[in-house]
């Protein structure tokens, strides 16, 4: 059976097969322990004001990497995000990204990935940390990869900085895996708008 490895800060630990811990680039690793140990701070701090039906609409762009049984890659990927309040910290979330892969010898491959998850907003004035976590799928091809599709249950970590009250921009980093040992990672910057709010 394949064991389990934990990555995260303390209290917030993903787990996933000790056979893919070690082929995740260290860099996605930092950037993710990185951004929930700057959390830390906002605990215990009130949830943010957002109102409920209040929408924000994103695009990011980021360094993205994927994992899958003997092939993998890095790049560069477009995202797009559209978000919905719930109530005063919890968002809706649904997302789309699409990326381009350096397979190396196996040539060029593209990436799809689609998710719908929660978001966790913590409001300190300025500035807005923030975690979600949803479920989704990746869909791989090109190189040496025949089209595949796997699901993936996804953790995020960020932290916007508000420009104004429905204009935003900050940096993110995400990690989609199963236990099929398949994972896509991507870390970067986006920009937000908001509107809806009263």
């Amino acid at each position: 059976m394949t064991g389990l490895a934990v990555c995260g800060a303390p209290g917030l630990h993903y787990f996933f097969p000790m056979s893919f811990a070690g082929r995740v680039p260290r860099l996605e690793i930092a950037l993710a322990g990185a951004a929930l140990a700057a959390l830390g701070p906002a605990w215990g701090t009130r949830p943010a004001a957002a109102d409920e039906g209040e929408s924000a609409l994103s695009v990011g762009l980021s360094f993205a990497s994927f994992t899958i049984p003997d092939h993998d890659g890095q790049g560069g990927a477009l995202g797009i995000e559209y978000e919905r309040g719930l109530s005063d910290a919890f968002w809706l979330r649904l997302s789309a990204t699409g990326a381009v892969l350096d397979g190396g010898d196996d040539g060029t491959r593209y990436a799809g990935h689609a998710a719908v998850g929660l978001t966790y907003v913590v409001d300190v004035l300025k500035y807005v940390p923030y975690l979600h976590a949803g479920i989704g799928a990746v869909a791989l091809g090109g190189g040496a990869v025949d089209g595949e599709l796997h699901p993936v249950a996804e953790i995020g970590v960020g932290l916007d900085v508000l420009a104004r009250r429905g204009l935003s921009y900050g940096a993110f980093a995400r990690l989609g895996s199963f236990l099929d040992d398949s994972a896509f990672v991507t870390a970067g910057l986006r920009m937000t708008w908001r509107w809806g709010f009263f």
